[in-house]
């Protein structure tokens, strides 16, 4: 149960990272480059990251399925589980290090170059919906058992 509960709890993370990976790559990016791609790092990173940010997800969620699925003494579920987490310092870290360049970069560039009225047409609408998904995927996270 806490196996398949970890696995409901990465679906959440998966699709709030999804919607979050949408809207910078549909909105801000574009954006971004329209306006000459000023910032400290090159429009192209963000989306790279995005694409490892995914790489990672997909195959964390392949090995827990696995050790979900598979038939495997304590002792070895452990194991599993502990190089599962080993793996997730490299997700850990490529989200840290992306949400750092947001902050720093992206970001302020765009608060710099952009026009308010756009910000807050794109702005306002995401972080309603960001609120929306994140009630229901907490809701879904209280109904889980560890």
């Amino acid at each position: 149960a806490k196996l398949e509960s970890a696995l409901t709890l990465l679906g959440c993370f998966g699709e709030l990272h999804q919607f979050h990976m949408d809207f910078e790559n549909e909105q801000l990016i574009p954006a971004l480059t329209e306006l000459g791609d000023p910032g400290q790092w090159p429009a192209s990173l963000y989306s790279s990251e995005h694409d490892k940010v995914q790489e990672l997800l997909q195959k964390a969620g392949r090995r827990l399925l696995s050790l979900h699925e598979a038939r495997l003494s304590d002792r070895e579920t452990r194991r599993g589980i502990i190089i599962l987490m080993d793996e997730q310092k490299t997700l850990k870290g490529v989200c840290e290090h992306h949400q750092e360049r947001e902050q720093v970069g992206l970001l302020p560039e765009l608060d710099k170059l952009a026009d308010s009225q756009w910000r807050i047409s794109i702005i306002k609408p995401f972080l309603e919906e960001w609120a929306q998904r994140m009630e229901h995927n907490i809701n879904i996270a209280k109904q889980l058992e560890f």
